[in-house]
């Protein structure tokens, strides 16, 4: 049997997660409640440092769900803090009349000198769509 979301890299429902430990957060582990793909979407994210400054940087995905994604940042955002995902010339596409997507932070952890971000979407936007726009999905 061919399972679409196999096709292009997703990974199965029963894939589970871990957070790094650090005084910041806590250890959890979860089930994925719904595909991932590693797709790598570009965009520039607008939010508040961890220092309370408004910072712009741009930005790529770890990976994307129909519900959320992960980012990759240098700059550590503010815990429960909002997030804005905006074009950029070359990036993402998003669909007309749309000019941000926006993300709640659900957590965080240091990978490799730079910041991991979960996020889930604020918006009915499907990252998805926006990874694979003729697929099935």
């Amino acid at each position: 049997m061919l399972r679409p979301g196999w096709t292009i890299g997703m990974v199965p429902l029963a894939a589970s997660c871990q957070r790094a430990q650090s005084p910041e957060t806590r250890t959890f582990s979860s089930t994925r409640r719904e595909p991932r793909s590693a797709a790598e979407l570009t965009f520039a994210v607008c939010g508040l440092s961890s220092a309370g400054r408004f910072f712009i940087e741009l930005c790529s995905t770890v990976n994307v769900s129909r519900s959320g994604c992960c980012l990759r940042l240098r700059t550590r955002p503010q815990k429960d803090s909002a997030l804005a995902l905006r074009p950029v010339p070359g990036g993402t596409s998003l669909p007309a009349g749309t000019s941000q997507l926006l993300f709640q932070l659900a957590w965080m952890r240091p990978v490799d000198g730079v910041w991991h971000i979960g996020a889930f979407s604020l918006s009915k936007i499907d990252l998805l769509y926006l990874a694979f726009p003729f697929s099935t999905l």
